[in-house]
């Protein structure tokens, strides 16, 4: 019976970016004879170097995601077939035909050695893998001791002890242990495992009105335990001395804890002996990885090894995670050439960073997050009057941090508003991974103004107000970024740049600073009619006291949707719009 078929919508999105003539490989996941597709990679032009193939990138994937199928974009040569021997996740591959002109997308089964089309493809959305899937972040460190020239050997080993066995694995939110099928009395599933109840909607809402922000990924944490001990001996089993051979020469040594971090994307249902399984691929993957990691530098005898540490990614527009293995402590110049071949084989443009260190996921249950709020505004419900056929929308691009009055125990409630605008902004530039450069304090932004020679000495440590302006010459002077202003001679007028802010929002889609008056505020967003004039601007308000509470900020409008009244008639306004750099 061959398999019911969904596709991500993302896919869809990301394959309009694609040009034609183009073929590639698609990955998902098979569960309960469905096939989801939940991404695709592009086959690079010959005469251009990629080293990573699809059965590399595959270990980048979560475990459970498995390459399943073939993809034409346009028209192509028709050889596909001997692709289809890659494949194992399902006994019947998939073949995907999408055409650019009428954005249709045609998809076959390979049955029996023939093409058999689908007419029944269901698109969803990544609310809908949610609701019956579920990320668990495996976590733990193994024991690495090895010399130079047989750290492969050794890593080889290290699967082979994990595969065979002898690793368990503790869910702390339950207290929940999972070890070898041979060991299990009880298959049961991961629903009971972590105690989901029947009713499972795969997001943390904070209130029915409230949705959950999406620039933080939920994941459900376990940790790996280690065998330290052997399998106990029969009576029968026959007892040798060891024997020890001693050889006196010279070599290199390394010591150390392997840190492991690995994803796997399961479905709720799954089995307790599938699920451990699966956990244990996900480990072999991430070693392969570590592997490759390993092997790179050892080829580049001159640089001293360093450990490789994994990464999470979940670039815009794609609905799923990848992982990324980079030496600790690599900059984002040494690892350009590796992010490069990743753009290249997942059809990403080059003008924008993806894979930086910067640009890695932050997870619910981190203890960092717990204390910050970023991208409030995806929380917000939009009404009908914000959207309909006649406006034209566009908001901030990626994640940002809220800051406002009295972080950080720092009063500066009546006259820190524009720093704390221009923290927003350069946290939006880290977490993009433009600029590895902490969030400075008040105190940084001032002594930045005194030593550009815009203010004088004493302005630093005092309470004294700051503009657009100033926050332009911070953000050129320590992120070596060029900004745009605009400049409003009453509230009024600030309407009548709607057009110039949605071309920045859809083009840049950094936050905007906006100073008026005694004021300043951060726009995320617009909204406008192109019809009738009308304005509504997404503002994100730092001259909130409270603590990090997201229903507050946004029942309490301290995020939210403003019209054109909310600027005042008789103020003067200067906007600073930060410009994005074009690299990757």
């Amino acid at each position: 019976m061959a398999p019911q078929l969904r596709i991500l919508s993302n896919v869809i999105e990301r394959l309009k970016n694609i040009k034609n003539g183009v073929t590639g490989h698609l990955y998902g996941v098979m569960y309960d004879n469905t096939l989801t597709v939940l991404t695709f990679s592009v086959n690079v032009m010959n005469n251009v170097e990629v080293n990573i193939n699809h059965t590399m990138l595959q270990l980048h994937m979560s475990a459970e995601v498995y390459l399943c199928g073939i993809l034409h974009v346009g028209e192509c040569e028709e050889k596909f077939i001997d692709a289809f021997q890659d494949i194992d996740i399902t006994d019947n591959p998939l073949f995907l035909k999408y055409t650019h002109d009428n954005l249709k997308i045609q998809a076959y089964f390979y049955i029996h050695l023939k093409l058999e089309s689908i007419n029944d493809i269901k698109i969803i959305n990544e609310s809908d893998i949610c609701q019956e899937f579920i990320y668990i972040r495996l976590r733990g460190s193994l024991p690495l001791i090895a010399q130079d020239d047989n750290i492969m050997e050794v890593l080889k080993e290290s699967r082979k002890n994990i595969v065979s066995g002898k690793i368990g694995i503790h869910f702390p939110s339950k207290n929940a242990f999972l070890f070898n099928n041979e060991n299990i009395i009880k298959d049961i599933s991961l629903k009971e495992i972590l105690n989901i109840s029947d009713n499972y909607e795969g997001t943390r809402n904070i209130r029915k009105d409230i949705k959950k922000p999406m620039g933080i990924v939920n994941a459900v944490n376990a940790y790996i335990l280690l065998k330290m001990s052997g399998d106990k001996h029969s009576e029968d089993n026959i007892k040798y001395a060891p024997v020890l051979q001693y050889i006196k020469r010279s070599f290199n040594s390394l010591e150390c804890n392997l840190f492991i971090d690995t994803l796997s994307l399961v479905n709720i249902n799954v089995s307790s002996a599938d699920l451990y399984g699966i956990l244990v691929e996900s480990m072999c993957r991430n070693i392969k990885l570590v592997e490759k990691c390993f092997e790179n530098q050892l080829q580049k005898s001159e640089t001293p090894i360093k450990l490789p540490i994994p990464i999470h990614f979940k670039p815009q527009g794609f609905g799923h995670l990848i992982t990324v293995v980079y030496p600790n402590g690599y900059s984002d110049k040494e690892t350009i050439e590796y992010r490069e071949n990743l753009h290249k084989i997942l059809g990403l443009d080059m003008t924008r960073p993806y894979f930086r260190c910067g640009n890695a996921v932050k997870f619910y249950n981190d203890s960092k997050t717990e204390s910050i709020l970023i991208n409030p505004h995806e929380a917000i419900v939009v009404k009908d009057d914000i959207i309909n056929s006649n406006w034209k929308v566009q908001i901030v691009q990626g994640l940002y941090i809220y800051y406002h009055y009295m972080q950080d125990n720092f009063d500066d409630n009546g006259w820190g508003c524009a720093y704390r605008s221009l923290q927003t902004i350069i946290s939006w530039f880290r977490l993009q991974g433009y600029t590895e450069i902490p969030v400075p304090s008040h105190r940084v932004i001032q002594k930045c103004l005194v030593d550009i020679g815009d203010k004088p000495s004493n302005f630093i440590n005092s309470k004294q107000w700051i503009g657009s302006t100033e926050v332009g010459f911070v953000l050129e002077s320590l992120l070596d970024i060029s900004v745009k202003v605009l400049c409003a001679s009453t509230g009024e007028e600030v309407s009548s740049l709607a057009p110039n802010l949605l071309h920045h929002f859809q083009t840049q889609g950094t936050p905007i600073m906006i100073g008026g008056g005694v004021l300043a505020h951060t726009i995320l967003g617009i909204s406008y009619d192109q019809i009738t004039g009308d304005v509504k601007f997404l503002i994100l308000d730092p001259h909130y006291v409270g603590p990090e509470h997201l229903p507050t900020v946004i029942n309490k409008g301290w995020c939210g949707w403003k019209s054109k009244d909310f600027w005042k008639k008789d103020a003067f306004y200067n906007m600073c719009l930060p410009q994005r750099p074009v690299c990757i």
